[in-house]
């Protein structure tokens, strides 16, 4: 969907919202056409290809924090049982905790104002 067609793309909406939902009070049926033209513009901005940011820094986080915790313990184990200890060094903790918890707290605020329906 492109930007021009945004426009159509609300007309469709709006004519959904008065088939399917004609009994609703005008108010109710503006916030659900606004919810649908919401959806829409997230699906249409998911379809672009690329590599977006948000994917990428929880990509990341979940990266750094596996070869913390997992990767990094594991590989010194097996070096210290084939005879040969490394000092494989740890990541700062700090900021990646950081990263980590601003990107989960705007998830949940998203989800909150998504199930409160105070967008």
């Amino acid at each position: 969907m492109s930007v021009s067609g945004i426009g159509e793309a609300a007309d469709l909406i709006k004519d959904l919202v008065d088939k399917y939902l004609p009994d609703k009070s005008q108010e109710q049926k503006d916030q659900f056409a606004a919810q649908m033209a919401q959806i829409a513009a997230n699906t249409a901005e998911a379809s672009q290809p690329g590599f977006h940011f948000r994917d990428g820094a929880g990509w990341m986080c979940v990266i750094a924090m596996g070869s913390n915790f997992i990767f990094r313990p594991l590989v010194m184990w097996v070096a210290n049982l084939a005879g040969h200890p490394i000092d494989y060094p740890q990541l700062d903790q700090t900021v990646l905790a950081q990263m980590l918890f601003a990107l989960l707290g705007l998830g949940s605020m998203h989800m909150y104002e998504n199930v409160k329906g105070t967008k």
